[in-house]
């Protein structure tokens, strides 16, 4: 494949056929990373003491942590491939 065309934000020429599949892939990768994250949340929760409030804990020693900020990331990059869609 390579660089997508001017004006074209969406899919290259080898990958135009399958929209319907891609976006369905995208939706699943979200999906999946949504409920991680919200797992890792709830255990930060838990060790914070409160379900009720936002997770303030910025412990470098904690694994959980570092799993948590990775998969709002991993989040935040599914979320803008799928965002190419918009209009499709």
């Amino acid at each position: 494949s390579g660089p997508l065309p001017d004006g074209e934000k969406k899919l290259c020429k080898d990958c135009k056929g399958k929209e319907a599949e891609l976006y369905e892939k995208s939706l699943g990768a979200i999906n999946s990373l949504e409920e991680q994250f919200a797992r890792l949340w709830s255990q930060c929760q838990r060790c914070q003491g409160s379900l009720h409030q936002d997770v303030l804990c910025t412990s470098r020693d904690c694994p959980i942590f570092y799993r948590r900020k990775k998969v709002q990331k991993d989040l935040s990059e599914a979320q803008a491939q799928l965002g190419r869609f918009d209009g499709w």
